[in-house]
């Protein structure tokens, strides 16, 4: 079976379990969290939002408080979360499915948060999974990618479930190799509760920018 029919199936409620953010805990989220740190710092204020791999929407009703008008939009393989979701944040739009098949039109948000489920796809579905995030992207438009960023690639059993892998690389460049993409900022992090001299281990956010004006321009 597929890594993703496994998460979609029930792998994804268990993720979900043991990583809840509840409304309660929103503050404390918002405060350590990478990515919305990021995106502080770069001074991003999108207007439509999408969030793959949201969970239950926590971060997307962060991003709400700080500007109630922005349009929030979540993609979760987990039922649960979704569920959930609906009930602790309602401001939030969550729709249940994967990265490699959107269920939105081309173009529609300013920004896409990419976040921290790359390393748990199947390796042959990343092509697709960066296709899908560029075709739901605006043209001048924004992606976070949240996740491993070792020196090398390499693949580790993944902890909580011997059969699967967690697959590590950088995974901005998925977009990089495309000039349309370009780095704006990247702020890299040991994972929580492990090694800080762990590079194998370490994690980045990563804020590009797509841009087709500046990727060709006259000579």
């Amino acid at each position: 079976m597929r890594q993703r029919e496994i998460f979609s199936r029930w792998e994804g409620d268990g993720y979900f379990g043991r990583n809840p953010v509840t409304p309660d805990r929103l503050q404390e989220a918002a405060e350590r969290d990478p990515v919305l740190q990021v995106l502080a710092e770069g001074g991003v204020e999108a207007r439509r939002v999408l969030e793959v791999g949201a969970s239950n929407g926590w971060r997307l009703a962060c991003l709400r408080r700080r500007r109630p008008d922005t349009v929030c939009v979540g993609v979760e393989p987990s039922l649960a979360a979704v569920t959930e979701g609906a009930r602790q944040f309602p401001d939030v739009s969550l729709v249940r499915g994967t990265a490699e098949r959107l269920p939105f039109a081309s173009g529609g948000f300013d920004l896409v948060i990419l976040g921290f489920f790359l390393y748990l796809c199947d390796r042959d579905e990343l092509f697709r999974v960066a296709a899908e995030t560029d075709r739901v992207l605006a043209r001048d438009g924004l992606v976070v990618v949240f996740d491993f960023c070792p020196p090398r690639p390499h693949r580790n059993s993944y902890k909580h479930r011997p059969d699967l892998y967690s697959y590590k690389m950088d995974y901005a460049q998925m977009f990089l190799w495309n000039p349309i993409y370009r780095r704006v900022l990247e702020r890299r992090m040991p994972h929580p509760g492990t090694d800080p001299d762990d590079l194998d281990n370490r994690i980045a956010v990563s804020l590009l920018r797509r841009d087709l004006q500046a990727a060709y321009p006259d000579t």
